[in-house]
């Protein structure tokens, strides 16, 4: 099993025309997304749960997520990773100047385990082939 790469041209916005750099770097190639039904079958495949009940144990897991993220609590799965909840508002000179109305959901964290991250970082990478 290996994972796909293209390499791409580099922009450089910052240097003026004169000194701009020319540059590749690669960039992983999606062959597809793999959605809950999907990734249930999958995941099914590999143990004595149908497809079904893989399913509704996943939809459970990412609302039991959602609820404890909302309890402003951190989820650690280990050998996962963790997901926190981050939050943002405009800008204050003094805390006492914002309101609780005015913070809002920046994004959902996430942080690799080093489990899983030592395991995805032994990948092999093969150049893709485009067809035309």
């Amino acid at each position: 099993m290996s994972v796909q790469y293209k390499m791409v041209g580099k922009n450089d916005n910052l240097n003026p025309e004169e000194l701009k750099k020319k540059g590749y770097y690669p960039v992983v190639v999606r062959k597809e997304t793999v959605g809950i039904k999907e990734l249930a079958s999958r995941a099914a495949s590999h143990c004595r749960m149908n497809q079904y009940e893989m399913e509704m144990a996943i939809n459970m897991l990412i609302e039991t997520i959602q609820s404890e993220l909302l309890e402003s609590n951190n989820v650690c799965l280990e050998g996962f990773g963790t997901f926190s909840l981050k939050a943002e508002s405009r800008n204050v000179e003094h805390p006492d100047d914002l309101r609780a109305e005015s913070i809002f959901v920046k994004k959902v964290s996430f942080k690799c385990s080093p489990i899983l991250l030592k395991d995805i970082k032994k990948a092999s990478f093969v150049k893709y082939k485009e067809t035309k």
